[in-house]
């Protein structure tokens, strides 16, 4: 089945190189997956990524609504970058209001605690994609012991929430997390792999000389496909 997190539905539009082909999916892919994690280095675009994700969202599901949650810093990063001002204007004032909700946060806490209330909110209010901008900022612990349980019952509070409640259908779930200098891949990648079926991992394409020029790579690390994106115009 078609993935709706094939990585061309994060960079569409996102200063992407025309002469450089897309990585098609596997025709045999498994079933598409509801939970994503997307992994990349810092300033590879990432919250960049995921508001074109919820722009895409939008325009495939019409009559469904996302919810971005974000710390502050984060968004105010994107907006001056252009990016989120950019993204979010290519859809109609109309979409946005209906379909699009920012909400900051600051620690762990927050999420779960949003988790744990927004069945309070009317059936009609509630998000059928819910977005978590580097989570790996808002979780506290001084010690990786702590860490690793703030993480376990944060991403557990957001896979009982992206559910629905009577069908109990899984909802969309995209969280993303700077890379682990250690391991190059998520931190608590472990943890993740109980509730993610997906992850997306940004790898920097190197010039002649090994340097960085400002590309990169997101690839599905389920089958392959991938999308090349370029950040240079975004300097700051």
């Amino acid at each position: 089945a078609h993935s709706m997190f094939h990585p061309r539905a994060f960079t569409d539009g996102f200063n992407a190189d025309a002469d450089v082909p897309t990585r098609a999916r596997d025709a045999t892919a498994r079933a598409s997956p509801s939970r994503c994690v997307v992994v990349g280095p810092p300033g590879c675009g990432k919250t960049t990524l995921l508001l074109r994700f919820a722009a895409h969202f939008v325009r495939e599901h019409p009559n469904q609504r996302v919810l971005f949650i974000a710390t502050r810093a984060a968004m105010e990063r994107a907006q001056i970058h252009g990016s989120r001002h950019e993204i979010l204007n290519d859809l109609s004032a109309n979409e946005r209001l209906r379909s699009i909700g920012i909400k900051y946060v600051e620690s762990d806490e927050d999420v779960r605690a949003w988790a744990c209330f927004r069945h309070a909110a009317p059936a009609e209010a509630q998000p059928s994609c819910v977005i978590v901008d580097d989570l790996g900022s808002m979780v506290r612990g001084s010690d990786r012991v702590s860490r690793e349980i703030a993480y376990a019952r944060t991403l557990a509070a957001l896979h009982e929430c992206a559910r629905d409640d009577e069908t109990g259908e899984a909802k969309t779930l995209v969280v993303s997390e700077v890379t682990d200098s250690d391991t190059g891949q998520a931190p608590m990648l472990y943890v993740y792999a109980k509730w993610f079926e997906e992850v997306l991992q940004v790898h920097e394409v190197r010039d002649g000389d090994g340097g960085g020029v400002g590309i990169w790579d997101l690839q599905a690390q389920s089958d392959g496909a991938s999308a090349r994106y370029s950040t240079r115009s975004q300097a700051g």
